[in-house]
């Protein structure tokens, strides 16, 4: 046999055991070594492979090990190939186990984020609900479905902003047609006054596209059908769409918000205070909130 031929045999013999050798080192590495992901809070956090990837990796390393010691001579053909079979399946199985509690862990917790960031749209939703109702009715509601009810029914004040105010002061003429007196011209045109003459019989040339007239619109045209509110609620990139009914459950869950009312005292004037709370279904200690039934805000509790 050539130096040749007795390269290329010898290098089939010791190819398999080798890239087996490489592959459990590899292993090893991935084992020993935790990956660094980022949260969505921006905290770095280590993820490890359980210890049944770190024996399969090992069976892997012993496994070629064993190979070569057959390769060898050291151990006898029957005893090697046992040992061997016997190995490579357990490093197959563990192996195949790990990657499957590793991607069920990755189903969790990609189920947990999205859950999480459709909370938030929602709570973002009902802030703007609530919002809306106390506007019209000078007070918070408690009652999911009077809240739901106001979304779907209710009408909220919209003062166009059409037109641009002219930087003049109201003629003599203008200030008896909106006055009736003679009271002294020495300010500029308010936008009410504006808004007057606008709407007179003869409107002057520079208010003839002039408007601030309030309008009734209805919620979900006014909020939640508004291009603006649309854009910045896809910011908070959500899965749900926006659906009134939906506003009283936690997303993906039967679980109920819970909404409760107060007050607090400023001054002479009781202020109206709110609290609109959710509990992650997948984690009963995770508690989304906004407002405060002692204060007279309606801050969130994840933003801070």
């Amino acid at each position: 046999m050539s130096v040749m031929d007795t390269a290329k045999y010898q290098f089939g013999r010791f190819m398999w055991p080798t890239l087996f050798l490489a592959l459990g080192i590899y292993l090893l590495k991935i084992a020993l070594v935790p990956e660094v992901v980022e949260l969505n809070n921006g905290e770095p956090l280590e993820v490890k492979q359980s210890s049944l990837f770190l024996y399969g990796a090992l069976f892997f390393v012993v496994g070629s090990i064993i190979w070569y010691l057959y390769l060898f001579g050291i151990i006898r053909t029957i005893v090697g190939y046992a040992i061997l079979g016997v190995m490579v399946l357990m490093s197959c199985y563990l192996l195949y186990h790990d990657y499957m509690t590793v991607d069920n862990d990755v189903q969790y917790i990609a189920q947990y984020k999205k859950i999480d960031t459709d909370i938030k749209a929602r709570m973002y939703d009902l802030k703007a609900a609530e919002s809306a109702f106390k506007e019209y009715h000078k007070y918070y509601t408690n009652n999911i479905d009077s809240l739901i009810f106001f979304v779907k029914n209710g009408k909220k004040m919209s003062v166009p902003n059409i037109g641009k105010l002219p930087e003049r002061r109201i003629t003599p003429e203008e200030r008896d047609y909106i006055y009736h007196d003679n009271r002294p011209i020495d300010k500029l045109m308010t936008e009410q006054e504006a808004n007057v003459l606008a709407h007179s019989p003869n409107p002057p040339a520079d208010l003839l596209k002039f408007s601030r007239d309030t309008l009734y619109l209805p919620v979900l045209d006014a909020i939640f059908y508004d291009k603006k509110y649309v854009t910045n609620r896809k910011k908070l990139e959500p899965s749900l769409d926006f659906h009134p009914d939906s506003l009283k459950f936690v997303p993906y869950s039967a679980l109920l918000v819970k909404l409760d009312t107060g007050s607090v005292q400023k001054g002479e004037i009781k202020v109206p205070t709110l609290m609109i709370q959710m509990k992650h279904p997948m984690d009963s200690l995770k508690i989304y909130q906004i407002g405060d039934l002692n204060e007279n805000h309606l801050r969130d509790n994840w933003s801070r």
